[in-house]
This record gives structure tokens, sequence and C-alpha cells, in this order.
């Protein structure tokens, strides 16, 4: 009977003892919780879309500097620096474009008494000077080349039937298919691509390049100095196909059910000026920290999260780039700061990684997928962060394969925040079918993939446009990001298994 009391007793105080510890831990948890804050985010926001970084586009001195801002930060805090020889930082190369001034889009009107009416477009609402064009000037006629790809294995041409040397082409985003989950669209993925288009157009003699891009900043895409380069918007579009008895929407329609090109001369003669200078020198590079873990099983393992730190620089004006993608930096920073602050020990590891390149083509998420800073197959998860800094709500994505790991946002988000929350798992993924995001070079390379977002959009989005500032961003959903962040990053690092 007494070694019976005695053994209960034990068994009490033992319980006891887990209690009390798993209390402090909850402390230690919540004491960093609210810290993380709104004013010191904001103070943050504003550091990164301001005039000393320029717009933050790869490649140039003010993105370094930008980039040297975070790694200062990492280090203040205490996180291992995870880049080449013992740096935050990992390079690669990043040739630049400067837009001197907005140059110019005019539509000549040709009149019955041999004159010319001059429309010229006005910046940025119906033109955007290109972001990688050649310097100079062009007048030509418009040909319209439909989604300006030639893949012969596919059957398809838009190129087929038409004659654009000299001439001006007008291409569509994208490409005639239209769904990533059907398994015949990754045989179009690599004509999807900005740089792609502007490389094909070059092939076939095309001195100027109209992309119907929403008249918005495009640094992603190809540089060549023979091609002068813009992008259009509604009005001159409409312009364009005035009294052509046809309209863009119609053709790219026809394109995607037959799969057969439409493409044409116009009749339409444009002029496009751009003022630009190429800096080949250009280096951009992505900034790692790292918060080792502790447990000598579990260690090796690494949780990834990151957001790209480059935005698209200035052309005529600046682009701050604070939703796109400030709010990511952020959001991340906010986290890291907190949970090195904390004094929980990890498990495993957390790399928090802030991406270069990513606007001028995906390049820093493309390296380190390839080149990590832990070893690949140790990795448990890619977390992806864009534009999440507009809204109400709380959105965590990934693949059903392995939804269990959105629990531990889910459960963050159920226990400590109380926002709206959405949790998606589609397969295949439509998102990371598309070339569109860092997400997309993780998930092809292998890696487990998921991002975080936001939902119900309270404000305007000015997607590369002047006005993503920081007043275009909403600063308590990001606060209840970075610690949705914070605590689901803690207890996925501290999990039993992520199989």
């Amino acid at each position: 009977m007494r070694r019976a009391i005695l053994t209960s007793a034990l068994l009490a105080l033992t319980l006891l003892r887990i209690s009390y510890a798993q209390v402090a831990e909850e402390q230690k948890l919540l004491s960093s919780f609210h810290t993380i804050n709104a004013l010191e985010m904001m103070d943050w926001m504003e550091k990164l879309c301001s005039p000393e970084f320029n717009g933050r586009l790869s490649g140039t001195p003010e993105y370094i500097a930008s980039a040297e801002w975070v790694a200062s930060n990492l280090k203040q805090w205490g996180l291992k620096a995870g880049g080449e020889n013992g740096t935050y930082f990992q390079w690669f190369d990043a040739p630049y474009t400067v837009v001197n001034d907005i140059g110019g889009l005019v539509l000549n009107i040709p009149q019955n008494d041999g004159s010319v009416i001059k429309k010229n477009y006005t910046y940025p609402d119906e033109f955007y000077p290109g972001m990688n064009s050649g310097n100079g000037e062009i007048t030509a006629e418009v040909v319209y080349a439909g989604f300006g790809v030639s893949a012969p294995e596919l059957n398809y041409d838009d190129y087929s039937g038409i004659d654009v040397k000299g001439k001006i082409v007008l291409i569509n985003r994208d490409v005639p298919h239209t769904d990533p989950r059907n398994s015949e669209y990754a045989k179009w993925v690599a004509y999807c691509y900005h740089q792609y288009k502007l490389e094909n157009a070059v092939r076939h003699g095309a001195a100027g390049f109209l992309y119907i891009d929403g008249a918005s900043a495009n640094p992603n895409i190809s540089y060549d100095p023979s091609i002068i380069v813009c992008g259009i918007g509604r009005q001159p579009l409409e312009d364009i196909f005035a009294g052509l008895g046809t309209t863009n929407e119609k053709l790219t329609e026809q394109i995607r059910k037959s799969f057969k090109p439409a493409s044409f001369n116009t009749g339409k003669t444009v002029t496009i000026k751009a003022n630009t200078t190429r800096h080949a020198e250009g280096k951009g590079c992505n900034v790692i920290g790292i918060m080792e873990g502790s447990d000598p099983a579990l260690k090796n393992e690494s949780i990834i999260i990151g957001a790209h730190l480059d935005a698209v620089g200035s052309a005529g004006k600046t682009v701050n780039g604070a939703l796109d993608n400030a709010s990511g930096v952020v959001d991340i920073m906010a986290a890291a700061k907190a949970m090195a602050a904390s004094g929980i020990k990890l498990k495993r590891s957390v790399v928090f990684l802030f991406i270069g390149g990513e606007e001028t083509g995906l390049h820093g998420s493309r390296l380190y997928a390839s080149k990590p800073a832990l070893p690949k197959e140790k990795a448990a998860v890619f977390i992806n962060l864009d534009m999440v800094g507009n809204g109400t709500g709380l959105a965590v994505s990934g693949q059903s394969t392995y939804k269990h790991l959105l629990t531990y946002f889910e459960d963050a988000n159920t226990k400590y925040i109380h926002r709206p929350f959405r949790s998606s798992a589609p397969e295949p993924s439509e998102y990371y079918g598309r070339p569109r995001s860092d997400a997309f070079n993780f998930s092809s390379a292998g890696y487990r993939t998921m991002s975080v977002g936001t939902t119900g959009s309270v404000k305007p989005v000015y997607y590369h446009l002047p006005g993503d500032d920081p007043d275009a961003v909403t600063i308590d959903i990001m606060e209840d990001v970075a610690r949705m962040l914070y605590v689901g990053l803690i207890n996925m690092a501290n999990a039993a298994s992520l199989k």
C-alpha cells in the first residue's frame, strides 16, 4: 500500500513538473508573441520603401544596400549567417537597366490630306516604359502576334505566315493552354516566360515589342539592345484594334479554343521611345539567416521560410514595392526577431530566406533551391510569402500530400489570433504550376512547398505601379501574419515528426 501511495505521489509530482514546464514554455511563447507590433513593422516597411533603396531593383547598389540592412538586423538578433564564406549573402549575376525617363508611346493616325495626327499616351495608366528596353526610338507598323510563341513540337507558331522584320510586335502574356492542372500544360511552361517572348521576337527580326501587360513595370524580360520595348494598357490596345472588326479578347479566346494562331498585320503605326542605360556588371543576392536547432537528431532538418526582397525599381517614378513584397519581408523579420528573443529552443533549424531576383526572373530562388544553406534532403518544407499585407483574413496553402503541415498555422490562428482563416490543399497545385513565384522553383526542385497569404483585400492594389507605398498595406493584418508565423514555426520546429 505504501509503495502504491509513493508511486502515485511520484507520478503526481512528475505531472506537476510537466505542467509547470508547459506553463513556463507557454509564458515564453506569449511573452515574445506580444513583442510583435505594428509600429515597429511599419518603421521597417517605411525603411524598405525609402528613397535610399529606390525600389530595390536586383543588381542595383540600392538593392544591395537593402540586403545589407536586412542582414544587419539578422546579425543583431543573433541569427547565424547562412550565406557564402561566413556571410549572410548568396550572390548571383544580376545585370540591370536604368530607365532614365518615361520615354513615350504614340499612335500615328494618317489623314486623307497626307498629314498625321499623333495620339500621345499617358504614363503610367496607358503605357509603361520597357524596363529592359534597348535605347532609342522606333516608328513602325504593329503586327499582332498572339502569344509570341513558336513551338514546333506542339504544332503551334504565332509567327507563321507573318513577316515582322523591322516591325513592332504586339504580344500577350501567358500561352494558349490555360489549365496548369492539365498534364499538357507542362509542355507549354517554357513558353510562358517574358524572357522567351522577347527573345523569340528578336529571332524573328522585330524591332519593337508592345507587351499587353497592364501597363506596369516589368523587369522580368530579356534585354536586347536591338529592340525597343513598351508595356501597354487598355486604351492604346483598343485604339490599335479600332476599325479592325475584332478585339484582343476575342482573338485570345479563339486561339485558346482552337490552338491555332490568329496573327495579322494591323495596318496601324506606332512610335515607341526609350531612354535607357544598361549595367551588365550588376550583382544580386539572397540574404540567409539561420536559427539552429538544438536536438541532435533533428537539428539537420530545416524549415525554410522566404519572401522576395527585391521590387521593380524606378522608371519615371519609383515603385517602392510595399505590398509587393516588403510586406512579406517585414512579416518574416518580425517573426524572426520574436523567435530569437523568446528563449525557446528549437529542435529543428529554421532558415529565414530573403530572396533576390524574383522580379527579374526568379533568379535567387532558383539558386537557393539548387544550393541550399542546409541539405536539401533534410528540408521539411519551403514556405513562401508574397504580397502578404492587405486584407482581413489569413490563408495558407500547400499540396494535399502534406496538408497536415497547414494545421500548425491554422491552430496558431485558432488559439491566439482569431482571424478568418482559409486553408487549401490542391493537388496538383495550380499556383505552383505557373512560373510566377519563387514557390515555383522550390516546387519544381522537389521541395514540399507552401504559401502564406491574406484574404479580403481592403485597399487598392498597385501591382508594379507607382502607389505601392507603405499606405497601400494593412499593417494590422501584417502584425497578425507575423504572429501566426511565430507560433506556427516554433510548433513546427518542435514537432515530434513532420512526415
